[in-house]
């Protein structure tokens, strides 16, 4: 059973032969939010503890159902997703912010991580918006 986060591929990592398993398994009319969703669940999967042992594509019809689980449960929704604590599990993001920090520049970021200058910036708002919700707090509104 897995209790704790485990070391998780990187969406930049992934290849066209990593995906390709995923890839032959989604209905071509599928919405973008759905692949993205399918893609994220499959990162997982693969990166799992003993996923090795399992068949890609099994994993990847695994990952298409599980969108399609979020799909029937949130769908027609928009759930907010907060990076939290799973930003401190990816390793870009983490080493985005400590450059930010030093005062490098989206562009010195972005080149020294890999990730894009967007999505530097999309990672430094999140960031600096759950920074504000832990030191303001919530009031009771119920």
């Amino acid at each position: 059973m897995i209790t704790e986060m485990f070391e998780r591929m990187d969406l930049a990592d992934l290849t066209a032969d990593k995906i390709a398993p995923l890839e032959g398994v989604i209905p071509p009319a599928w919405p973008d939010t759905w692949r993205d969703l399918a893609t994220s669940h499959y990162l997982t999967l693969v990166s799992a503890p003993g996923s090795q042992a399992v068949e890609p594509l099994a994993l990847a019809r695994l990952a298409v159902a599980l969108t399609l689980g979020i799909a029937q449960d949130l769908g027609g929704s928009q759930p907010y997703i907060p990076v939290g604590a799973m930003m401190a599990a990816s390793a870009k993001a983490r080493r985005a912010m400590e450059l930010l920090d030093q005062r490098a520049s989206y562009k010195q970021v972005a080149d020294a991580t890999g990730l894009t200058e967007s999505r530097v910036r999309q990672i430094e708002g999140e960031w600096r918006r759950q920074q504000l919700a832990a030191r303001q707090g919530q009031l009771p509104l119920d």
